[in-house]
């Protein structure tokens, strides 16, 4: 069946921070039925779940932090609320700290699995989403292959492909290396081969990565063959349209995107 498609509402924040419902309605217009929150620029959880329904949109998935410790309960209530099915990190705790040494990639596994026995009982599942760096060698080992050994099959893994090819990895053969962990993807396009450094940045929904230069591109229009890499998709639920900035009209972008996904049926809309 083919995924539907959701868009990482990351890509929006500076529309979201100026309107935020126009924006969001601007993008269920756009025929998207899911929508993957990071944060509520100017809103509340509840007064955005309140315009999701309106909207007839859905959450399954957000970038959010890890249900462990302090955090626990409000962010399993928050899940709840929305309606998550998939929590997904942007960017692990302690982001980079964890990929200097085989033991802490080991000890983040750990931060992971108590997640997922955390949401077990609610019937959500934990997830990660990865950048190029944390696909590092480790000890002669690449970090994500470790990260697989080291976390229940639960634990699912958000494949931003874009940073896969980044990484010099090919996304169809990564994508079925994570096999049925690849419950969401992200679809990202840009051009790979650009020469931007990137550097750590704090946002409301985690730390980050961003570049001196904007190679982020719509679907279909940089240097990922997003055509050859949905051919390797076999349990995907949901592939998520995501841009962390552009050099133009994002909005625009992000419609562009939809039409790209949805017309080669690599997934599915409401248009």
């Amino acid at each position: 069946m083919t995924p539907q498609i959701t868009v990482q509402l990351y890509s929006v924040r500076d529309l979201a921070k100026q309107d935020y419902a126009g924006t969001i309605r601007t993008i269920a217009e756009t025929g998207f039925g899911c929508v993957e929150p990071a944060g509520y620029p100017g809103y509340s959880a509840k007064e955005a779940a309140k315009l999701f329904q309106e909207l007839g949109l859905k959450a399954p998935t957000a970038h959010i932090g890890l249900p462990i410790g302090d955090n626990k309960n409000a962010i399993i209530e928050e899940a709840l609320l929305m309606g998550h099915k998939y929590l997904i990190t942007g960017c692990p705790p302690k982001f980079r700290e964890h990929y200097t040494s085989l033991d802490g990639v080991k000890a983040m596994c750990e931060l992971y699995c108590e997640a997922a026995a955390n949401l077990a009982p609610h019937g959500i599942q934990v997830g990660y989403h990865n950048h190029d760096w944390d696909l590092i060698e480790v000890e002669g080992r690449r970090a994500h292959q470790i990260f697989l050994e080291n976390t229940p099959d639960t634990v699912v893994y958000e494949a931003d492909i874009f940073w896969v090819s980044r990484a010099g990895l090919d996304p169809a053969a990564f994508i079925q290396e994570i096999g049925a962990r690849g419950k969401v993807l992200h679809f990202k396009d840009g051009i790979v081969s650009n020469q931007a450094t990137f550097k750590e940045a704090t946002t409301e929904s985690g730390k980050i990565m961003v570049s001196d230069s904007i190679p982020f591109r719509a679907a279909g229009t940089g240097q990922v063959d997003l055509v050859a890499a949905s051919k390797a998709v076999r349990h995907a639920d949901y592939i998520a349209v995501e841009l962390d900035s552009f050099e133009g009209d994002m909005m625009q972008a992000i419609k562009d995107s939809y039409a790209y996904l949805t017309s080669n049926k690599i997934a599915q809309g409401k248009k």
